[in-house]
C-alpha cells in the first residue's frame, strides 16, 4: 500500500499527459456560481458541473455525487467526479472527514486509484484552514492505507498554503504509518 501525491499549483499539469485521469472536486451546497479551481474545471468541460446544478441534477448537499463521463464535451473521455460538501457555514474537520471518507468510498467502488484532487476552496468557510485540511490529510491516508493497491494523486488546490498542505500530510503518516507515502514538489 503506497500513496504517491503530486503537488501542483498550477491548472497547467491537466493537459500534460494527465488527460485520462479523472478529477476528484467538491461543491459546497447553494455556492454558485463555481471558483478557484472548481470553476476553472466547470469552464474546461464547458459548464457541465454548473448545467447539473442549475437542472436541480446535483445540489451539493452532503453525500451528493455526481460522475459526469464526458464523451461529446471539450475534453473528450474525460471523467469528473463531483461531491457534495453540504453546507458551506460551519465547516468542520469532522464533517469534511466525513464527507471525504464517503467520497473515497465511492471511489474505491469504482476503482479508481489515480486521480486529480481538487481541494475545497477552505477560505470563508468558517473554519480553521489548517485543522480542516489536517481532516483531508487523515481521510486520504485512512483510503490509500487499505490494501495492497497503489494509488497515485495530483493535488491542485488555491486556498491553503503549500506548507500547510505539506504538514498535514506528514502529520497524518503518524496516524497510519504503514502506508508509504511519497510527496513529489513540481519543479519551476
Amino acid at each position: 500500500m503506497s500513496v504517491e501525491i503530486n503537488l501542483d499549483t498550477s491548472f497547467d499539469g491537466l493537459s500534460d499527459g494527465l488527460q485520462e485521469v479523472p478529477i476528484v472536486m467538491g461543491v459546497f451546497e447553494g455556492h454558485v456560481p463555481l471558483h478557484g479551481y472548481t470553476g476553472v474545471i466547470d469552464w474546461e468541460v464547458c459548464g457541465e458541473v454548473s448545467r447539473m446544478i442549475a437542472s436541480g441534477r446535483f445540489s451539493g448537499n452532503e453525500g451528493d455525487r455526481l460522475l459526469l463521463r464526458l464523451t461529446e464535451s471539450c475534453h473528450p473521455e474525460r471523467k469528473v467526479l463531483v461531491y457534495g460538501l453540504g453546507s458551506r457555514k460551519g465547516l468542520s474537520r469532522g464533517r469534511l472527514s466525513s464527507v471525504t471518507d464517503g467520497l473515497f468510498s465511492t471511489l474505491a467502488g469504482l476503482s479508481i486509484r489515480s486521480f486529480v484532487y481538487v481541494l475545497p476552496p477552505l477560505y470563508d468557510a468558517g473554519s480553521d484552514i489548517r485543522e480542516t485540511l489536517d481532516g483531508i490529510a487523515l481521510s486520504v491516508m485512512k483510503f490509500t492505507s487499505q490494501g495492497e493497491a497503489e494509488y497515485k494523486l495530483w493535488l491542485l488546490w488555491d486556498s491553503v498554503s503549500h506548507s500547510d498542505i505539506i504538514s498535514s500530510f506528514k502529520d497524518a503518516m503518524g496516524v497510519f504509518p504503514e502506508a508509504s507515502l511519497s510527496i513529489i514538489e513540481k519543479e519551476d
